[in-house]
């Protein structure tokens, strides 16, 4: 059964991290072209913005990498929580979507793995 579920979950964490990195590629050219408020004054904010960019770096190379770029993406999101003290955890839920997705899509495939003799 997990041979037909495991597709599913890979595409629909793929298809979460093209709504998650596009919405933030939104955010980051709207607030270039058009800013709403002044540069990063705090090293704060600008490692707030370098954790958030790799957090989207890593959910994207979790799309060749499921364990290794998913694990990296919940470092770094964890770490950005603690760091700007981000009380609205269900933001946070959403943004870590795909990399549980890709954790869980890892898991089938390595019990599959396990599972199947001679292969």
């Amino acid at each position: 059964m997990s041979h037909l579920v495991s597709p599913a979950i890979r595409w629909a964490a793929r298809g979460a991290v093209l709504v998650i990195c596009g919405g933030f590629a939104m955010l980051v050219g709207g607030e270039i072209l058009s800013p709403h408020s002044g540069p990063p004054t705090h090293l704060r904010e600008y490692a707030g913005i370098a954790l958030l960019a790799l957090v989207m770096a890593a959910m994207l190379a979790a799309w060749r990498w499921e364990l290794g770029g998913a694990l990296l993406s919940l470092g770094g999101l964890a770490v950005w929580t603690y760091m700007v003290h981000m009380r609205r955890m269900g933001v946070v839920a959403v943004i870590a979507i795909p990399s549980v997705l890709f954790l869980t899509d890892w898991w089938l495939c390595r019990g599959t793995e396990r599972s199947t003799p001679g292969l």
